[in-house]
């Protein structure tokens, strides 16, 4: 295809400048000042290289870029001043609030709830929604009193959170103050009628998913499928996007034809319904997005005027991002303008193919479904790989089949919710939806089951995710023959080479400190050590129970967002599950030079798949004793315990725990496994320097039997570290260890209230400790 690449859109580009502006003002002032000083010192170069259309185009994004910036900024002061940001892990909530979500009786799940009293809230200000666990029954456009207590959000990340996203509510109890009723919230009470006989209508296995399409209401949604359906690349069936928007407005607007409906009024029909939909819902970013380019290109049809899909796309977005600035930072607006930009790309470069005009309308529909689908995921592929780890190339194939899946599964839920008071009428179309929502779930299994459909991968770093959309863009432009310019080649050429090598060496570059992560894994233990040499060892891998796996869930994408792709040793402490729990997920991603643990074979369930692992896979493991030592650059471990004579009358694997102490220079830390007490004493008085240490990891998640005065005494730590689950029933803990700690003037730090600590270390001893709470994630 050779000709004339096409033009940037203005409204388009105008977009990209607030968008950039608001993510540098929402970041802060100290981090905003920077950048923006950058991009004046770029437009005085442009004054300087580029004609003078050139430059008042420069002149007027950086303007809206700026614009931006003050915004963002506004935007952060007052989530600054949010009564979210100032409660503490475990504070006591009392709030009135009128359910946003809806929540079966006898099911427990996450449910929006916006608060209709801020002046119980000691006067600070308030902002959007509040996510709180309860139990159900909770229906929209009720209003509940809530007690609980709060529960931050302390999973790490790069962007601040909005308001509503930093934490929960965890509820002791929810009473009802006023059923909702149809004058007070209308949108409310229908979403409510809807969800309850969509419930009541489908069984317990389709009730939570026709919901989720139909209302992007996930509470209830079995986790697995909700994963499955994930790793399939069909998580936006789950997510009312504008491909939901569309469907109902070519629906109504085809209806509204077959009822002889004039050409205007068939239009006025679709936005007004759109729009409707768009509020029941919950007005999600994506549905906006979808209802205002519904009535834009609505407008421009009526008006007879053409219009381009990118100038509707940009309207649309800042139309948005005026009223709702933190959508620049969510990755559903993020997903829903990149897919819907990939669609309309292909679709206006469709039109210039000769062949694909001289195909048959069905051979035509394939090729456009399988470009679109591809063209979607390249472009959304640093999104979900920044926000979730995971690029899903299965979703190419995968949406050619689910999307008329979905345009049969939607009609047929509505129409079977309208006829629900007519059992005889509503099972026709019951039976279509069920149909439907069984394909879509075969689906999702088939396509989560291929090996290639679903790639976890290192979560990139924002300018190799920029190199990387440059170089889509530089690509569609080749099409058009910029291929044969050197000024392509070469910056192709360099994009690539940032691009590839920049997480590698990200990854390999030495630095002048040690770096130890206690992860957040829940109850359980899970530590992960940086030499200054950029290389990896890790000490546990969480918990394994239920429906939840920590290796997979939080120890594995954690590793690969630092790039960490090897490790040179994984050190099981003991075999507990909550210690190596997780190890078969971490094993079967991670290359792992080698496995050391204790030589204690308890033949429990962790152990045993791990030993099951290794055995499969020709690796040994390998048996730490007291006096071994291991060496890792700069970096020595001495194990103090267990000692090969085996401790007496202590049966229990808790005391065979690996005991060892990390130097670094004049740097100490010990750590403990889950070491009892009398473990502790005997260590200490075999040798009170071999202990003795500047951090402290307390055994056994602060048990009231471990970390006795006697221990402290000579270990001297300047911290000690916790790493305890917010919902555990062992009280953990325990209120004696946070005593003797607070009586010897020792700070803790702990996981439940923190998230995942950082304790950064130098040759010379020094230290400092930081946590995912403090950097606003």
């Amino acid at each position: 295809m050779i000709g004339r690449p096409p033009r940037a859109r203005p409204l388009a580009l105008g977009a990209l400048a607030l968008v950039a502006g608001l993510v540098l003002g929402l970041r802060g002032a100290d981090r905003a000042l920077p950048p923006a000083a950058f991009l004046a010192v770029a437009v005085a170069l442009a004054a300087v290289l580029l004609d003078r259309r050139g430059l008042l185009i420069a002149s007027a994004l950086l303007g809206i870029s700026v614009g931006g910036i003050a915004i963002g900024l506004s935007a952060e002061a007052r989530a600054a001043r949010d009564c979210r940001a100032g409660w503490r892990s475990g504070a006591r909530v009392s709030l009135t609030a009128i359910a946003i979500g809806y929540l079966p009786a006898g099911e427990r799940g996450n449910v929006r709830l916006r608060p209709t009293s801020p002046s119980e809230l000691d006067g600070c200000g308030w902002s959007g929604a509040v996510r709180v666990w309860a139990e159900g029954p909770l229906r929209p456009g009720s209003a509940y009193r809530v007690e609980g207590t709060w529960r931050p959000s302390l999973r790490p990340g790069r962007w601040p959170r909005p308001p509503d996203r930093r934490g929960w509510i965890a509820a002791r109890s929810t009473s009802v103050l006023e059923e909702a009723s149809p004058g007070r919230h209308p949108f409310l009470f229908a979403r409510g009628l809807l969800a309850e006989r969509l419930w009541a209508l489908y069984p317990r296995r389709w009730a939570p998913l026709a919901q989720a399409l139909v209302l992007g209401q996930r509470e209830t949604i079995d986790p697995e499928v909700s994963r499955r359906i994930a790793r399939a690349g069909l998580a936006h069936l789950l997510a009312i996007s504008g491909l939901h928007v569309g469907l109902l407005a070519g629906t109504m607007f085809v209806l509204a034809r077959i009822a002889r409906a004039s050409v205007r009024s068939a239009y006025l029909v679709t936005v007004a319904g759109s729009f409707a939909y768009v509020l029941l819902i919950g007005a999600p970013a994506s549905a906006v997005r979808a209802g205002v380019m519904v009535f834009l290109w609505t407008l421009t049809r009526l008006a007879a005027r053409a219009s381009s899909a990118f100038d509707v796309l940009g309207l649309a977005a800042l139309l948005l991002l005026l009223v709702r600035p933190w959508s620049a930072l969510e990755p559903g607006f993020q997903l829903s303008f990149a897919g819907a930009a990939a669609v309309g790309y292909v679709r206006a470069e469709s039109r210039r193919s000769e062949w694909l005009r001289e195909r048959s309308g069905v051979v035509r529909g394939i090729v456009m479904g399988v470009l679109a689908s591809a063209a979607t995921v390249l472009l959304i592929a640093p999104i979900t790989a920044s926000y979730f780890g995971r690029v899903t190339p299965a979703a190419i194939i995968g949406n050619l089949a689910a999307v008329p899946l979905l345009m049969l599964a939607m009609p047929a839920l509505f129409l079977s919710a309208l006829l629900s008071p007519w059992p005889a009428l509503a099972s026709w179309p019951g039976y279509a939806a069920v149909t439907a929502l069984h394909a879509i779930d075969a689906l999702a299994r088939v396509l989560s089951e291929i090996r290639w459909g679903s790639l976890e991968i290192a979560r990139p770093a924002l300018l190799p995710s920029l190199a990387y959309v440059c170089l889509l863009v530089l690509g569609a432009h080749a099409l058009y023959g910029a291929w044969q310019r050197r000024r392509f080649i070469l910056a192709l050429g360099l994009l690539v080479a940032v691009a590839v090598a920049w997480p590698a060496l990200q990854a390999r570059s030495p630095v002048d400190h040690l770096s130890v992560y206690v992860l957040d894994v829940g109850q359980g233990d899970a530590i992960a050590i940086a030499t200054p040499g950029r290389r990896w060892l890790l000490v546990d891998a969480g918990p394994r129970s239920g429906e939840f796996d920590a290796g997979a869930r939080r120890v594995v994408p954690f590793l690969r967002e630092q790039g960490a792709r090897r490790l040179v040793a994984w050190l099981a402490s003991h075999p507990d599950l909550d210690h190596v729990g997780g190890a078969p997920a971490l094993l079967a991603s991670t290359e792992v030079d080698r496995v050391i643990g204790s030589a204690r074979i308890t033949g429990q369930r962790g152990q045993l798949d791990v030993l099951r692992w290794l055995a499969d896979h020709g690796s040994g493991w390998l048996a730490a004793d007291a006096g071994d030592t291991l060496s890792v650059d700069e970096v020595r471990l001495i194990f103090l315990h267990p000692g090969r004579v085996e401790p007496d009358k202590e049966e229990a694997s808790n005391a065979f725990s690996l005991v060892f102490r990390l130097e670094y220079g004049d740097f100490r830390m010990l750590f403990t496994g889950d070491a009892p007490g009398q473990i502790e004493d005997r260590l200490s008085d075999a040798d009170a320097d071999a202990v003795r240490a500047q951090v402290l990891k307390v055994s056994h998640h602060g048990s009231a039997s471990s970390t006795s005065r006697h221990f402290l005494a000579s270990v001297r730590p300047e911290l000690a570290v916790i790493s305890v689950g917010r919902r555990n029933l062992y009280g953990h803990p325990s209120p004696r260890v946070l005593l003797r700690l607070a009586a010897r003037g020792i700070p803790t730090r702990r996981t439940d209230r923190e998230g995942t600590l950082v304790i950064d270390a130098w040759p010379d001893g020094s230290w400092s400790a930081r946590s995912t709470a403090e950097a606003g994630w």
